[in-house]
């Protein structure tokens, strides 16, 4: 043991690799740090056997000992620092609602300098910061702290490090910190970047964030706009003014659909589902040339809008909305087509009447569907129905009016009878049916009362 201790550097570098072991031992997560303080012992080691060899006065190998041995113990206190080198974000006492720094625009205060390893940031009382200070340039940890003392939880701040807003007329990003007390947002913070993204685009001020992703797309039909899962929940004002024919707003934060959007008139395919939306605005009326509204996945489980209005509509998807009754505003659309109705909880389809006549397209399949009963007849000029994944276990006679009908999925249904009717179906070009209770006298004569038609057999036990 005398020789470990020595010199100072070998005693430190015992102490190092004592150190390293320890972390290493009692945490999986900082074993890339215990390797890298191993290295430093081992390190330590090596200097002191080079110094131990080639100095050989004592006075001057005590003294090259005390200066690396200061040298080393200093490193270990910076780097300690530094990583303790934090952002002090200092809230008003008792703040609630949302609070916000947004960086990188040019001509405004740049954040405080860092001293002593913590950079301190005071949010004045409307909780907003504009900086010219770059994200990059910061910190990317922090402690909260109210002014007095006086506030909430802190375990209660939600810290959002990752919200860019994009300015849709040029390549320009707003980057920003959010943070929300007790879920509790508020839109103050998102109109002061609103103003901002509205003066960057007429030129009274610039960000120095750009961006290579493209939110203005463009097809062999025109432009459309990309904001898909980009966690929004607004919209800047310079949408309004855009010459589109798509949004794609889908996986994002709405709660409702954005009056910019409804201000577009070229519209013509809107996708806003999966989105916390809980009704369909009035303002839709104003979409006159609106041919395909896609409201799957949302929080809407009735229609008080009138949609009768919506005369270029053709194509509606309401899919995914956990309902079991079609709301009657839905069928009052004058000229719907298509219509997605899939996984919800219709048991049956007594929903259907004459005002949905002119479906061409029917998608009911993942639902609760007992039977195909008598309103199926209502539907003349349907040309596909997928049926699939529901409860059904007969085709009955009442299939025979869909004379215009050319794909059928009927399978992952545990169907036993086919009504010898469906010969009438002189259209049907495709068929998939599951076969586990079929016998083979049931697939012959389906085949042969569809003799033009491609029947896909399955067995679900198979699948």
């Amino acid at each position: 043991m005398k020789r470990i201790f020595n010199s100072a550097l070998r005693t430190l570098g015992f102490l190092t690799i004592l150190f390293a072991i320890a972390v290493t031992a009692l945490t999986d997560y900082f074993v890339f740090v215990g390797l890298y303080v191993l290295g430093f012992g081992l390190l330590l080691f090596i200097i002191d056997f080079l110094v131990t060899r080639f100095i050989k006065d004592r006075k001057v190998f005590w003294w090259t000992q005390l200066v690396l041995t200061i040298t080393y113990l200093l490193l270990c206190f910076w780097v300690y620092m530094k990583w303790q080198e934090h952002n002090a974000i200092v809230f008003p006492d008792n703040f609630k609602g949302q609070a916000g720094i947004i960086f990188g625009i040019e001509g405004y205060p740049p954040l405080p300098e860092t001293k002593f390893w913590k950079k301190i940031i005071e949010f004045p009382d409307n909780g907003i910061i504009v900086t010219s200070t770059k994200q990059e340039e910061i910190p990317n940890t922090i402690r909260f702290y109210f002014k007095n003392g006086k506030g909430g939880d802190y375990n209660q701040i939600f810290w959002d490090a990752n919200s860019e807003y994009y300015c849709f007329i040029n390549n320009s990003v707003i980057k920003t910190w959010l943070f929300t007390f007790d879920k509790q947002p508020t839109l103050q913070v998102k109109k002061r970047i609103n103003e901002l993204i509205n003066e960057i685009n007429i030129g009274k001020a610039k960000s120095v964030y750009t961006t290579e992703n493209r939110v203005l797309m463009e097809d062999n039909k025109g432009k459309y706009l990309w904001l898909q899962d980009q966690n929004l929940d607004f919209i800047p004002e310079a949408v309004s003014n855009l010459n589109i024919y798509k949004a794609i707003l889908t996986s994002n934060n709405f709660t409702e659909i954005p009056k910019q959007i409804l201000s577009i008139n070229s519209l013509e395919d809107l996708l806003i589902g999966h989105n916390p939306i809980r009704e369909i605005s009035p303002e839709l009326y104003k979409l006159k040339h609106l041919k395909s509204l896609t409201l799957n996945a949302t929080n809407i489980k009735d229609i008080k809008t009138d949609l009768s209005k919506l005369d270029s509509l053709e194509e509606f998807d309401f899919s995914n909305n956990g309902t079991s009754l079609l709301p009657d505003q839905v069928k009052n659309i004058p000229n719907l087509t298509w219509l997605s109705l899939n996984d919800n909880k219709f048991q049956t389809i007594s929903f259907i009447d004459k005002r949905l006549h002119k479906l061409k397209i029917l998608y009911l399949y993942t639902n609760e569907i007992k039977q195909i009963s008598a309103e199926i007849s209502l539907l003349p000029n349907l040309k596909e129905l997928l049926i699939f994944d529901n409860q059904i276990d007969s085709i009955p006679d009442c299939i025979s009016a869909l004379t215009n009908l050319e794909k059928f999925e009927i399978w992952d249904n545990p169907i036993k009878y086919i009504s010898p009717e469906i010969k009438k179906l002189q259209k049907l070009k495709e068929m998939r049916i599951d076969d586990d209770f079929l016998t083979v006298q049931d697939k012959q004569n389906l085949k042969s009362w569809l003799p033009n038609c491609t029947i896909h057999f399955q067995t679900r036990k198979d699948k």
